[in-house]
């Protein structure tokens, strides 16, 4: 009996240290991940992925584990401060909590039931554990995903809608609190992902109504947003931020913060605003006021409109015009969260401010005269910190000798001749072809997940080719390839512009498998890295 008491004992004592958690702290550091996947088999293709939230820059890092045969794996997460990470296992999506410098250990077993299939250890073990237990509830999906929702949103307003998404969320709130079994902690940590879940609901509103019109009405998205470009939000619509714990000690530990200010910023500069400014503002060519004219006319009458990478290039091209309405944009909607916050060093306000930091890091340039403007109002030590790596991150770098990172001239032929030329350089090998850009997020992650297969696959079997538009900026995109093995071409607007209609392409990345004759064997957007090896060895295995 006396051994049992010191069991419970001890056992209470390891939920008290750990359900304390502290304000998190700037903590640039690199957390394990070990784990063993129970009945794993090598030739499942199973899907497995992990997600590193940036507070800062919004878009996760993804870093994709090795999985031994025996199912083991272990991986270094770099991170800024304890938060939760996302991990993707097969249907299995979940977040777990980690801190820089300290080991977690999981035992996956996706046969057993919910609640069951992840067993933690090692630091914030009794939070991961009770994350993954079914009676708590730790996430709202977006309304504009969801059909049925969708349907019941159809025919109300804006301030309707809010009534929907906060009473669902202090519903949510109820249940949580309910659940004394798990530690304070747990709840807490549910409840605020709850409530920015619920916050991006809210600042998706127009979005949502908009998409919910589309469905009822069964038209196009040019159509809805043309019938929905009038439309807009009661000047007092985003009160509610005042009413959200968004300023929470423990906010920063949760995975979606990120997602508590998008909208807004967006709600308060009018439709096509940045096209109006750049019209009036900056020195246009005959030609760019032309399409810009034409794309507003597409905005308005709901058609879609075929030339966005001409626009982007616009924006591209005038970046101290497009920086000018940005920041005239973002101060006025800073001036408006400080009237709703009334709390101009709040944690909520200091993350607004990022937002700015965040559109010019996009383009990789250290701090500038604004950038450093807005840092120095900054108080919270996290972003501080992160600002102060990331700047120094966006330095000239030295190039690593080790990397088969290549410039290519444009070979000086027809745009209808381009292709062919580029194919023939390589003919007799297989190539792999990237369409993409420095902005495209999407093409970015792709990337990364398939650059190593570069260390499986020797450059003598296989070219890597990665063909870019004039709307990358040139300086950010050297600095990119520099992790990325392979041959790197920056087109001109004619060149792109024939492969993007020749291709027929809707979009990016795109990308293409050439056999070692010349001809296309395979077009893609996404396929997973153990797909892309698989397809690549059966063409360096033809004879």
């Amino acid at each position: 009996m006396n051994k049992l008491i010191i069991v419970l004992y001890l056992s209470l004592l390891c939920s008290i240290a750990q359900a304390q958690l502290p304000i998190p702290e700037f903590q640039k550091g690199k957390a394990t991940l070990s784990g063993t996947i129970e009945n794993y088999n090598p030739n499942s293709n199973l899907n497995f992925r992990i997600n590193i939230p940036n507070i800062l820059m919004r878009t996760p890092e993804t870093l994709f584990p090795t999985i031994e045969p025996n199912g083991s794996f272990e991986i270094n997460i770099p991170l800024y401060n304890s938060t939760q990470i996302r991990m993707t296992i097969g249907h299995e999506d979940l977040v777990m909590l980690l801190s820089p410098d300290k080991k977690t250990d999981v035992a996956i077993n996706l046969s057993n039931p919910i609640g069951k299939r992840f067993i933690f250890s090692g630091q914030y073990a009794t939070i991961n554990n009770e994350w993954c237990q079914p009676e708590l509830i730790k996430r709202i999906p977006p309304v504009y995903l969801n059909g049925a929702l969708l349907d019941s949103i159809a025919d109300i307003n804006a301030n309707e809608f809010k009534k929907r998404c906060i009473d669902q969320y202090k519903q949510y709130v109820a249940h949580n609190n309910a659940q004394v079994q798990f530690s304070e902690d747990a709840r807490t940590l549910a409840n605020l992902t709850c409530a920015f879940d619920c916050l991006h609901n809210l600042e998706t509103t127009h979005y949502c109504l908009q998409t919910a019109y589309q469905k009822k009405t069964n038209i196009t998205v040019e159509q809805a947003f043309a019938a929905f470009s009038n439309i807009n939000l009661p000047d007092n619509f985003y009160d509610y931020l005042k009413d959200f714990p968004v300023n929470h000690p423990l906010a920063l530990y949760c995975y979606n913060y990120c997602q508590v200010l998008t909208q807004p910023y967006e709600s308060h500069t009018s439709h096509l605003g940045l096209e109006k400014y750049l019209s009036t503002n900056a020195p246009l060519t005959k030609e760019e006021q032309t399409v810009i004219h034409q794309y507003e006319r597409a905005f308005k009458t709901g058609v879609p409109f075929q030339q966005g990478s001409d626009i982007i290039e616009i924006v591209v091209k005038y970046a101290k015009e497009s920086d000018d309405y940005r920041w005239k944009t973002f101060s006025q909607f800073k001036k408006y969260l400080n009237h709703i916050m009334q709390d101009s060093t709040c944690l909520f306000i200091d993350f607004a401010r990022t937002m700015y930091i965040r559109l010019k890091y996009h383009d990789l340039n250290p701090v500038a005269s604004r950038i450093e403007a807005m840092t120095s109002e900054i108080t919270n030590p996290i972003f501080l910190g992160i600002i102060q790596d990331m700047n120094q991150q966006r330095q000239p770098r030295t190039k690593k000798k080790e990397k088969r990172v290549s410039i290519c001239e444009v070979p000086q032929v027809s745009e209808k001749d381009l292709f062919a030329t580029l194919i023939a350089r390589h003919k007799g090998k297989v190539q792999f072809i990237d369409f993409w850009a420095t902005w495209c997020s999407g093409c970015r992650k792709t990337i990364q997940e398939y650059e190593p297969l570069k260390k499986e696959i020797s450059a003598d079997k296989v070219a890597f080719v990665y063909l870019t538009p004039p709307s990358s900026i040139e300086n950010t995109w050297k600095i990119l390839i520099e992790d990325i093995a392979g041959e790197h071409y920056w087109l001109n607007k004619k060149q792109w512009n024939y492969l993007w209609e020749h291709f027929q392409m809707t979009g990016l990345p795109m990308y293409l498998i050439i056999d070692k004759q010349g001809n296309i064997v395979k077009r893609f957007t996404h396929i997973t890295t153990k797909e892309l090896k698989e397809l690549l060895e059966v063409e360096i295995n033809k004879i």
